[in-house]
């Protein structure tokens, strides 16, 4: 049942003419920048633009798991605003991000570069410490950079760093500005040592292995030298030497020496991505069979893993024996059970894999992979009321979720809720970036609405929400 959301392309608009009153306020050298709510705002903007231009990878367990890891790292970290946003874009390719407003995003490619859980950690510790340090506001006041476009093009440039050869990124910025902004988005020497450092406390209050971030250095560094004169993204904003390599291993080094384990979870997710970006499933399968027949693999139970995910479509009753006999093995583990009753449903059972979510869910409402699951199949066993209950109990949770909006409309058709499905509608487009789409939903909803009913009264406060973004752009 995994489903993938592809988003429309659409363009930065540079020619912003935004109020001065509505910028931020970046005060004097003892004052506090720019607030954190005001990060906030511009981080809600760039995140809706980002999901507006690219295509984003829609793995739900993926997803859950990487929210798990950063949230398992932020408690040791000094970052102020704790509500994380997150956001997985579909490339192989290594990068990652972290924008004001606590908005993390990576490539599912980090997944496919990061040898084990220790190298993927320290990426994401290192992002946590720029978010931390305020690195951003920091480079803006002493850049004096408070013109709406330049605080645009800043945000612009960071979509490209996030999106390997985006062509609709690059193509918003003119050359001029493209020069201009580079500079400024990319981190200085300092601001890299600093994230270094705080990264590799991070990683070791929070039992992940400090050693491993100079490691995963050294292989960015190594594939930067084989790809010659176009090098990961990654490294055109966190700029790598020799020299910093060295340093952080020295850095490292001062930690007392410890055994760590992997979170069995970060090797499922990492055989799913590679599967998804596979030549093929039929030469995925062939692999997977072929490193557990000779004995080549590292983690034979994530390999195993990779072959039933592999072999859904084709073969959903092997998939489910290899499931089943994982699940025996490590009954505990919530993602296992969702994949088996994914398993399940494939081979015909869906009354077996709807009461394994149903008990889940008992036990942890908020599990999102789960939910996300158990609401697709509703929608094609046609329950459509069971489905809009567990969707609309999300969106309160992930509000800021498109899947989620985007699922609620298309069940809210099925379910003839035609006034529900605009404003979900309406919610999906706000969230990537299309205002003008948004706002035509919410007229053509609050139309159809009851004058007073609740629905109505949530339909026009979006909709003035919708046009002071549409007037006053945050930048």
């Amino acid at each position: 049942m995994q489903r993938s959301i592809f988003f429309a392309a659409i363009l930065f608009s540079l020619s912003v003419q935004a109020n001065e009153s509505e910028l931020p306020s970046f005060g004097n050298a003892s004052s506090t920048i720019i607030s954190i709510e005001q990060e906030r705002k511009l981080g809600t903007a760039w995140l809706s633009a980002l999901r507006g231009q690219v295509r984003t990878y829609e793995q739900p367990s993926v997803e859950e798991y990487l929210e798990q890891l950063v949230y398992s790292l932020a408690p040791n970290s000094t970052v102020a605003d704790k509500s994380f946003r997150f956001v997985v874009l579909n490339s192989p390719e290594l990068n990652a991000f972290a924008v004001p407003g606590s908005v993390i995003g990576i490539n599912a490619g980090l997944f496919l570069h990061a040898a084990n859980e220790q190298e993927f950690a320290s990426v994401l510790a290192h992002e946590l410490a720029h978010l931390s340090q305020r690195h951003y506001a920091r480079r803006l006041q002493k850049q004096e950079l408070s013109t709406p476009l330049t605080l645009a093009g800043i945000l612009a440039s960071a979509v490209i760093a996030a999106t390997t050869g985006a062509e609709a990124g690059i193509a918003t910025l003119a050359s001029t500005q493209a020069m201009s902004v580079e500079k400024a988005l990319s981190y200085s020497r300092s601001n890299e040592e600093e994230a270094d450092r705080i990264g590799i406390e991070t990683m070791y209050k929070s039992n992940f292995d400090p050693r491993a971030m100079p490691r995963m250095f050294e292989t960015m560094l190594k594939n930067a030298r084989l790809q010659g004169s176009s090098p990961p993204e990654y490294l055109s904003t966190h700029p790598l030497s020799e020299n910093r390599v060295a340093d952080t291993k020295n850095r490292a080094e001062q930690y007392p020496i410890k055994q760590y384990r992997d979170n069995f979870q970060f090797h499922i997710s990492k055989a799913i991505v590679a599967t998804d970006f596979a030549e093929s499933k039929e030469s995925a399968i062939k692999y997977y069979r072929s490193t557990i027949e000779k004995g080549q693999h590292k983690n034979v139970d994530a390999t195993r893993f990779a072959l039933a995910y592999a072999l859904f479509d084709s073969k959903p009753k092997e998939s489910l024996e290899i499931l089943t006999k994982l699940h025996a093995k490590y009954p505990a583990l919530p993602v296992i059970s969702i994949f088996l009753a994914e398993a399940e449903y494939f081979s015909g059972n869906a009354e077996a894999s709807i009461a394994r979510l149903k008990t889940l869910l008992e036990f942890n409402p908020n599990n999102y992979s789960a939910a996300i699951l158990l609401a697709e199949i509703y929608e094609q066993e046609q329950r459509y009321s069971e489905a809009e209950t567990l969707l609309i109990a999300q969106s309160r949770t992930r509000a800021d979720n498109p899947v989620i909006w985007y699922l609620l409309a298309e069940i809210h058709g099925q379910a003839g809720n035609i006034v529900a499905l605009h404003r979900a509608r309406a919610e999906f487009f706000l969230l990537t970036g299309r205002l003008n789409q948004a706002i035509e939903q919410l007229q053509i909803g609050i139309k159809k609405a009851k004058p007073e009913s609740r629905l109505a009264s949530i339909m026009k406060r979006q909709l003035d929400y919708a046009y002071q973004l549409k007037d006053n752009p945050p930048f």
